[in-house]
């Protein structure tokens, strides 16, 4: 079952506009450092957060779709889901408030709640709860993050499991009721947003790694990275040193599970 890694930014992307770093600076001239918006697909139709950058992934990935799993609003995990109106038949399932939004955006694009002649269907999930989207396990778990409501998701198709930690503080490390859930997932895709940890709001480069360490997934992706972050290359070897099984995403990072 192969995983994409549509976007491996986070909320500004790579180049930042008007900035002037070093990753903003090495991703203008090398198309290899760009990061768009955080973004995951699964195969068999799953997409997680359709950010702002999602006309392009699409453009790009060229399937369809069938289930979209928001993580959280916040607008660089949601506010691309307008241009999912290529797809008919869709279901959009969050936690109360990502639902509440990605129904309001679609009354801002298409005046209802979905495209006309199109068939979406909302799902309100709660957390902890197991349910089945189109066929495919889904648990989506809670995690302290700077808004009201947001989580993650563990997904489970054709006896392989995939969690992804949304955007997450690092208190997500101590709470075992999350571990326990994930921990030995097939793949886990975590967030490594900043060199540092930001209390209930982003891992930082080592509280990720630690997390990678604990959790213990056969294979773990490092995603959601800002151009505040150290270059790729030092990303890579602090991973390597830590001796994880896992890889720092790039845009359009394909992994096979």
């Amino acid at each position: 079952m192969k995983v994409i890694i549509l976007g491996s930014g986070s909320y500004s992307g790579t180049p930042k506009p008007l900035c002037t770093c070093e990753n903003c600076t090495r991703a203008r001239i090398n198309p290899a450092f760009r990061r768009t918006r955080f973004s995951v697909y699964i195969e068999g139709g799953i997409l997680i957060d359709p950010g702002p950058d999602l006309h392009y992934h699409l453009e790009k990935l060229n399937k369809e779709v069938e289930t979209i799993l928001i993580t959280h609003a916040h607008f660089d995990h949601i506010f691309g889901l307008p241009d999912a109106q290529v797809f008919k038949k869709l279901t959009i399932a969050s936690n109360p408030l990502g639902i509440k939004v990605a129904r309001s955006l679609a009354m801002l694009a298409f005046n209802s709640e979905a495209p006309l002649g199109n068939d979406w269907d909302y799902v309100e999930l709660k957390f902890w709860n197991e349910y089945k989207v189109n066929g495919v396990k889904v648990i989506h778990f809670p995690v302290v993050h700077s808004i009201e409501m947001a989580g993650g998701f563990l997904i489970e198709r054709k006896n392989k499991t995939v969690a992804i930690t949304g955007d997450t503080g690092p208190e997500i490390i101590r709470d075992s009721e999350v571990i326990d859930l994930i921990k030995g997932s097939d793949l886990l895709i975590s967030e490594m947003t900043h060199k540092e940890s930001i209390p209930k709001t982003h891992l930082g480069v080592n509280d990720a790694i630690e997390l990678a360490k604990i959790v213990k997934a056969e294979q773990t992706v490092f995603a959601h990275i800002s151009h505040s972050n150290y270059p790729q290359e030092i990303l890579e070897k602090k991973v390597r040193e830590a001796k994880i099984s896992g890889i720092v995403a790039r845009d359009f990072t394909i992994i096979e599970i």
